[in-house]
């Protein structure tokens, strides 16, 4: 066997066939030989020896080594563990402190309330511990049989009840009304941040996997070890209404019983224990021993309760909403016949909510077990170490009683963990949630900054903008983003913009300015336009047109400051003076006069003094109404009304909604989106634009689902309103997205995207007649 296959070490440059050295051959008398060799013998057995007791001493040592490797590696598991359950303990008590504190802050009824009802749970345990000192004279009153002063404590009794009974109703009746009061103000706030600079949608459309600010994908792992508690950092936030209507519910109602439960456990333990150790001390070391050991096992038991509870939330929530999908899809799914797929997805759903159930029950059945030994022992504990000493003659029957229910009475505030577990871990889910939620919103909106609490306000509320030298900056936050300006535009009657409105005084008529924009997709993995550059005068209609994926209804998204993927800057004016028109119209709820008004209100000076009503009570968290509410620059009477709904050539709509009454018609509430066909609901809303009467008029397909001679009507509607005909008291500019070769009759200027770049040229006058082809060309 050669050296390599022995596995002895060969250095670099050595061969390993080599051959061996060349032996000394000086030759050496036999004697002097066989002595050598003993002697060698000798010294080499000893050294043979030697290594071995070294080798063995080694061996020892690398043993002693590892284990002692194990211990600590053991010790520092532990002791991360322990950190991260401190950790985690930490992260939730500041998550609740940031989400209740601010209400009592900024609240002055708040802290009344809170005053209030810590007074009345103090005055209500005062009234235990009162009754409990008559309940103990009840009882030894019957063990010695002394009527007298039988009747005497119940004559106490009777009255102490007519007097202090109220205190409880009392402390009931404010704890409720302190929950409806917070809930108010939270659910308040929280829709306040939720509809700010359109959060709403921007969580809507949050992408599933985590990406950079660059649009670079990261690990979804990282993330999650970076932010461990912040649900934000790996996924989107589910079922933002479950958390809004639910979790604050929940929050709120249980944040606020629980801290009172505590207060009354404090007083409890403090006025019972010294009861308690008055009459036994060995009975009150008893039920410190026994509370202890009983907390301890219900958390080790229990604590899976809380993972499962926080999923619970999510499975639920997941569940009914593709119930409700169904439901607002009805009609598409009954075309495609796909009740069989949405039951195979419902099914699935379902599925992982009875499993999590099933996950739950059997948690569950392991805490009952002890919560289930730990009731029965509270029953007897005290009573047998009391025992001994009521046969020795020493204590009463009535000491005995006072002793139990001062023994249950501690044991309950001590157990309060043990008692209360499965809420608890309920809530310590619910405040994850809704910790994450808030966390979103605030991460999604562009005014918030870090020192800005979680439900801390902007400095500025006027729509999502904050006001800089008369321009109005749009919803962005990365340093590279698309701006979009917002100019406050002196219109004049024909409803241009006056010159110097726009930093370019050379245009004094430019509607729609759009400089040097790069637009990509939201998660910044496709470019749709690169370069594109558009000056729009007031009053010249454009038409954009391209094949379909080239980015012509981003591009509208991107001037309503939807995405801001990209870079580049978009000017146009406010938002008052702009109108986007989607493919398949908004129905909100509401009366017919509600979808006619739609997003305006009532046209009023001020609309808070005709009503006496301050402004600051109309949002549930006090705060004003925001100041540039979309106001109708007329009052339009039933009769405007019924004309605007001939001009879209709706004119039965209000007689048919109204049993033939068109006037009732127009206040009849229904369910307009299922009620009216897509066409219909088109026509509605070119409907709107008459009454609100927009500067600018952007129309994503809007006439999609009309024939050819009502889209013409239409267009000749916005003719009117553009030339300042008679239906138009103040002209518009439109902007239409669209593939049908009519539309470049109705339009002066066409814009054409295709290969991530574009190009404007006019539309010829014999547009109608030209080859279909020239729509795309």
């Amino acid at each position: 066997m050669d050296e390599v296959s022995r596995g002895v070490f060969v250095p670099f440059g050595v061969s390993p066939t080599a051959p061996p050295a060349r032996k000394n051959t000086t030759a050496v008398p036999d004697g002097a030989a066989s002595a050598s060799s003993s002697t060698t013998s000798d010294r080499g057995g000893e050294k043979q020896g030697a290594a071995r007791m070294d080798r063995a001493e080694d061996h020892r040592e690398r043993v002693n080594l590892d284990v002692d490797r194990d211990d600590n590696d053991r010790d520092d598991r532990r002791r991360r563990d322990d950190e991260d359950r401190s950790l985690r303990l930490r992260e939730q008590f500041r998550s609740f402190r940031e989400m209740a504190s601010p209400y009592f802050r900024e609240n002055r009824d708040g802290r009344r309330l809170l005053l209030a009802i810590v007074f009345l749970t103090l005055a209500n345990s005062a009234v235990r511990v009162f009754f409990s000192y008559l309940a103990r004279d009840f009882w030894s009153a019957l063990q010695d049989k002394d009527a007298d002063t039988f009747y005497d404590v119940m004559f106490k009794f009777l009255g102490a009840m007519i007097v202090l009974a109220p205190i409880n109703v009392a402390y009931r009746y404010q704890r409720q009304k302190l929950a409806i009061a917070w809930r108010k103000w939270m659910t308040g706030r929280v829709l306040r941040l939720y509809f700010s600079n359109r959060v709403y949608y921007m969580l809507e459309r949050r992408s599933s996997s985590s990406t950079s600010t660059s649009g670079v994908v990261v690990d979804a792992n990282a993330a999650k070890s970076a932010h461990p508690n912040d649900e934000t950092a790996t996924r989107e936030v589910d079922n933002p209404d479950q958390r809004i209507s639910e979790d604050i519910r929940s929050f709120t109602e249980f944040s606020l019983s629980f801290f009172l439960t505590i207060i009354t456990s404090v007083i409890d333990l403090v006025c019972f224990s010294f009861i308690l150790f008055t009459i036994m001390p060995q009975l009150f070391i008893a039920i410190l021993l026994f509370a202890t050991v009983g907390t301890v096992l219900t958390v080790v038991i229990g604590k899976v309760l809380i993972r499962l509870n926080y999923e619970a939330l999510r499975k639920e929530a997941d569940f009914r909403f593709s119930l409700v999908r169904v439901r607002e899809n009805s009609e598409s799914i009954a075309f495609y016949a796909g009740e069989n797929v949405e039951e195979r997805e419902t099914d699935r759903r379902f599925e992982n909510v009875i499993d999590n159930m099933s996950l739950i029950n059997v948690a569950q059945r392991n805490l009952d077990f002890v919560t289930t030994y730990y009731n029965y022992l509270t029953w007897i504990l005290p009573i047998m170490v009391i025992a001994p000493q009521y046969f020795a003659g020493n204590v009463e029957l009535g000491v005995i009683s006072q002793a139990s229910s001062a023994f249950g009475h501690i044991l309950d505030d001590m157990s309060l963990i043990v008692n209360s577990f499965t809420d608890i871990s309920q809530f310590s889910a619910g405040i994850a949630r809704l910790h994450s939620f808030l966390g979103a919103i605030a991460k999604l909106d562009p005014q918030r900054v870090s020192t800005t609490s979680l439900l801390g306000l902007h400095v500025d509320e006027n729509d999502g903008a904050i006001l800089r030298g008369g321009e109005r900056m749009s919803y962005t936050t990365p340093a590279v983003a698309i701006r979009v300006k917002e100019v406050d535009p002196a219109l004049d009657r024909l409803g241009t913009i006056s010159p110097g409105s726009f930093s370019s005084p050379s245009r004094p008529s430019t509607i729609l300015s759009i400089d040097r924009l790069c637009l990509a997709t939201p998660d910044n993995k496709r470019l749709l336009i690169l370069n594109l550059n558009l000056s729009l005068p007031s009053g010249k209609n454009l038409l954009i047109v391209g094949a379909s994926g080239s980015g012509k209804s981003s591009l509208l998204r991107a001037i309503a400051g939807l995405w801001s993927t990209g870079e580049g800057e978009i000017v146009r004016p406010r938002s008052e003076h702009v109108y986007f028109l989607p493919q398949r119209p908004y129905c909100p709820p509401g009366s017919l006069r509600d979808q006619l008004l739609y997003p305006s209100t009532e046209h009023t000076d001020d609309h808070f003094a005709l009503t006496g009503i301050d402004g600051s009570e109309h949002r549930p968290d006090g705060g004003p109404r925001p100041k540039d509410e979309r106001r109708l620059y007329k009052d339009w009477t039933d009769d405007d009304l019924l004309g605007v709904l001939q001009s879209v050539d709706l004119p039965h709509l209000a007689g048919r909604a109204g049993d033939g009454d068109p006037y009732r018609g127009l206040d009849a509430v229904m369910d307009w989106g299922n009620t009216l066909s897509l066409g219909e609901q088109q026509r509605l809303a070119f409907g709107r634009l008459v009454i609100n009467r927009p500067r600018l008029v952007i129309m994503d397909e809007s006439t999609s689902a009309l024939d050819v001679p009502a889209e013409t009507k239409m267009y000749n509607l916005l003719k009117d309103l553009s030339s300042g005909g008679e239906l138009g008291a103040r002209r518009l500019t439109y902007v239409s997205v669209g593939h049908r070769p009519t539309l470049l009759a109705h339009h002066d200027l066409k814009l054409s995207l295709g290969g991530g770049s574009g190009f404007v040229s006019e539309i010829p006058s014999n547009a109608c007649m030209v080859d279909e082809g020239f729509i795309l060309s």
